[in-house]
């Protein structure tokens, strides 16, 4: 969670995927989504105090309080499936991945309250709309954010990119040699991302007005082999900190 205090997970388990809320200090893990259930990619809102997340069977986008009281509040009506990515740091957005029938892939953009409730009257919107795969978006962290940064497959495989916000204008190429699950840093002046290797990279990023100068990417650490379909690290919201998913200990 941005306060530091939380740490929101997918708990796999034969035949479903619940999320689950862990608490820093103590280790505790305490159930958010009913069990059995698939429920999963969890989004903090940037003041700790609502979770989004993708709920089946209507694979669309629900809200919950992050204290666990009340029930969880459906956001979108769609036939599309629908996987939150971010929550922008102003409280005024929600990033998710939109899949279409016949795989089209695209990014899309839910107006919130800061309060953590839809916006009245507004409805989602697509921010990215193109023949390309894109997946996996996140805000810089200005309020506003004025830039996306996203893995799409336009040059033939899966690299990263930086685009403008709210209105993209083609993006920037950041990753080389292929690159997915982009993270920004604290201040928005390098960006992190995976290698095909399942390595961590970190790019320092120039910018200038709408412009991005990328430098070259540098290896950081190796990652452990999770294959869970998910991003396999998260950073803090201070930059001080990087959570890595690794496998279980064998005793």
């Amino acid at each position: 969670s941005p306060d530091q205090r939380h740490i929101a997970t997918s708990k796999i388990r034969p035949g479903s995927d619940s999320l689950w809320l862990i608490e820093v200090e103590r280790g505790v893990a305490t159930p958010f989504t009913p069990i059995p259930g698939t429920s999963g990619f969890p989004v903090w809102s940037p003041d700790s105090r609502t979770v989004v997340y993708y709920l089946f069977p209507s694979r669309n986008l629900y809200r919950k309080d992050a204290n666990g009281a009340g029930a969880e509040q459906r956001l979108t009506e769609s036939p599309d499936v629908q996987f939150p990515s971010d929550w922008s740091r102003d409280g005024r957005s929600i990033l998710y991945g939109n899949f279409a029938a016949g795989g089209q892939r695209d990014l899309w953009v839910l107006p919130m309250t800061p309060e953590g409730t839809v916006a009245a009257g507004a409805k989602a919107h697509p921010y990215m709309l193109t023949p390309d795969l894109e997946w996996l978006g996140r805000f810089s962290p200005e309020e506003p954010p004025r830039r996306v940064a996203y893995q799409s497959n336009k040059s033939g495989q899966s690299e990263v990119y930086i685009d403008l916000f709210p209105q993209p204008r083609g993006g920037k190429q950041i990753s080389k040699g292929g690159g997915t699950c982009p993270q920004w840093g604290a201040e928005g002046r390098e960006l992190f991302y995976v290698s095909p290797d399942f390595k961590l990279m970190v790019v320092s990023l120039k910018l200038t007005g709408d412009s991005v100068e990328p430098s070259d990417p540098q290896e950081l650490f190796p990652l452990p082999g999770v294959d869970s379909g998910l991003c396999p690290y998260d950073t803090s919201s201070d930059g001080k900190s990087i959570l890595v998913r690794a496998p279980p200990e064998r005793g």
